[in-house]
């Protein structure tokens, strides 16, 4: 498990994507399909691939939804 203070700013710059799905609460596969597809912003460095802070926030805010409404 990741600390609490992943995503304020004495956290980590970036996290790995295992990391950043823990603080998601979604499994790393579905990040790592997210950040396949381009939904959310990565860094590769060498052969793995690391999510900012900043992008995890990003992604939070432009994906929640206010309010319901039927398809």
């Amino acid at each position: 498990m990741i600390g609490r203070n992943v995503l304020d700013e004495s956290g980590p710059m970036l996290l790995t994507i295992k990391h950043a799905a823990d603080a998601l609460g979604i499994p790393h596969r579905a990040l790592g399909e997210l950040a396949r597809r381009g939904d959310i912003a990565c860094t590769r460095i060498g052969t793995r691939k690391y999510v900012s802070r900043e992008a995890l926030i990003s992604f939070i805010q432009t994906n929640t939804a206010h309010g319901y409404s039927e398809p």
